[in-house]
């Protein structure tokens, strides 16, 4: 009986053993496979660039706009003077034609003068310029037979008249037609005073300037002659002759040419007005 227990147990042991390891591999084999943690891959971490931030776009500052300027108002006839004054010294750059303006009553004198030399003659009295300073300059030339001494205009007399020459050649004549026409309604109001009927300073102007040109040019020695106080043209047709072209010969020849070069340049910029004036 020893024995057979002994066998007994052993074939018990056996089985269990088979048992075991039956249940371990049919198990193991039926068992849903674990899934296996696979750590996450750690987000891939971009480096950090540091970016220049652009320089702030500053808009530029608005123009500030000008206040508008008030149109010029013109003055009434008896209160011009002083700016019609300032508007002719202005015409020179350096304010220089003021010591050639007389200062009162600007635009009456001024329209009486250009009213005058509509007919080739020149103010004596209340003249709206200066005169230019010295005394007419003569060379004595001969005495004639009847004892009569005779002169002749020297060089030194031409230059008298050199720098107002100048200052009238150098005049802007853009700007002076501007202030014509600025001036106008006051020309033509100090016209109307004259008490000229049918007539308009506009044309007296051009007028006046004609009477100007038509200055003869006299070649040679300008002779004169002083039977009194007074010099007169030795030449009695140079004597009759009207003030204005009187004016124009003793001025000299080359500043009776640039007279009227200018006088032609101040012509053609009037007569092409936009508008004709009345």
């Amino acid at each position: 009986m020893g024995g057979t227990k002994e066998w007994l147990v052993a074939v018990l042991v056996a089985v269990a053993v088979i048992a075991g390891i039956y249940w371990f591999v049919i198990k193991e084999a039926h068992r849903p496979e674990t899934p296996v943690a696979v750590p996450e891959a750690a987000p891939e971490v971009q480096p950090k660039v540091e970016l220049e931030e652009p320089e702030p776009v500053i808009p530029p500052a608005p123009e500030p706009t000008p206040p508008k300027e008030e149109p010029r108002k013109l003055p009434a006839l008896n209160d011009s003077d002083k700016e019609a004054a300032n508007d002719l010294v202005s015409l020179s750059a350096d304010g220089t034609l003021a010591r050639w303006i007389v200062p009162d009553e600007v635009v009456r004198k001024w329209v009486a003068a250009v009213n005058t030399a509509t007919k080739g003659d020149l103010m004596h009295k209340n003249r709206p310029f200066k005169n230019v300073d010295g005394k007419i300059a003569v060379k004595e030339l001969e005495i004639r037979p009847d004892g009569q001494k005779v002169y002749v205009l020297s060089q030194e007399n031409y230059q008298r008249y050199d720098a107002p020459v100048r200052l009238f050649a150098m005049v802007d004549t853009d700007t002076a037609v501007n202030l014509y026409q600025f001036w106008y309604p006051r020309l033509k109001q100090a016209y109307g005073e004259l008490g000229l009927k049918n007539k308009n300073f506009h044309a007296a102007l051009l007028a006046a300037i004609d009477q100007a040109m038509a200055a003869p040019e006299v070649d040679g020695p300008i002779k004169l002659i002083r039977p009194t106080v007074y010099y007169k043209f030795e030449d009695e047709k140079m004597e009759k002759m009207p003030g204005l072209h009187k004016l124009m010969i003793r001025i000299g020849p080359d500043n009776a040419a640039r007279v009227k070069e200018k006088l032609t340049e101040l012509k053609s910029a009037l007569e092409n007005m936009p508008s004709a004036q009345q």
